[in-house]
């Protein structure tokens, strides 16, 4: 009753027959070229030198600053005791989750 009748396409410009390969503009013909050349000039061997990792660098001119700035401000606080034990609870946190962070969770880099 309620339903789709086929559709008949026409069919607009149907290729007959596939064109002939050209030599020309063959990738992979092209690519073996260079490489001919890249092989002749010795181009084509590549040196893979070792990634110095800038990690410890930064990691210890971080926790140097960091642990130098918390105690300037306990020093400018005149050591009064409880700044003092703030102090010293916040360079353990920032010794501790410095080292987490640069050694554990990060990559090299």
């Amino acid at each position: 009753m309620y339903g789709l009748k086929p559709r008949a396409f026409e069919h607009l410009n149907a290729p007959k027959t596939a064109p002939e390969k050209s030599v020309e503009h063959d990738v992979f013909s092209i690519l073996q070229q260079n490489r001919a050349v890249e092989q002749r000039h010795g181009h084509d061997e590549i040196e893979i030198r070792p990634k110095r990792s800038r990690r410890k660098r930064d990691y210890w001119l971080l926790l140097v600053g960091g642990n130098l700035l918390i105690l300037g401000l306990v020093a400018l606080a005149r050591f009064n005791p409880i700044s003092v034990i703030y102090g010293f609870s916040g360079v353990v946190i920032l010794t501790l989750s410095l080292t987490w962070v640069m050694w554990f969770v990060m990559n090299d880099y």
